[in-house]
């Protein structure tokens, strides 16, 4: 059996170290099995030029959980299969960036 778990994120600046928003899909013998979206708190500041390639700004996410709480839900996916990503260095290097900033340990490499 396959298992694959295709991330997106969209960050709030320039820095790319806190995610904005991020969406899931878990691909199961070549079928998406389970989908997952939610935006999230960065408890940063949004650069323009991200508002405007992603229409997300600090109203979008008012009320949203940030990435420490937003972890426990999703941690799960994450450890279940194979990480794929379009740009999967840059969604892996935003990943890496909120565990290290939030100080949450997880795996010390992960399959992607």
């Amino acid at each position: 059996m396959s298992r694959f778990i295709v991330f997106d994120v969209e960050t709030p600046n320039r820095s790319n170290s806190r995610m904005s928003a991020i969406g899931i899909s878990v691909v199961e013998n070549g079928r998406i099995t389970q989908d997952y979206f939610s935006y999230v708190n960065p408890e940063q500041h949004f650069d323009a030029f991200n508002t405007s390639l992603t229409g997300i700004d600090a109203g979008t996410v008012s009320g949203a959980p940030t990435f420490a709480g937003l972890w426990q839900k999703i941690e799960p996916l994450f450890s279940s299969g194979i990480l794929v990503a379009h740009n999967a260095q840059f969604d892996m290097g935003v990943l890496k960036k909120c565990l290290r900033d939030y100080r949450i340990a997880w795996k010390s490499s992960v399959p992607y």
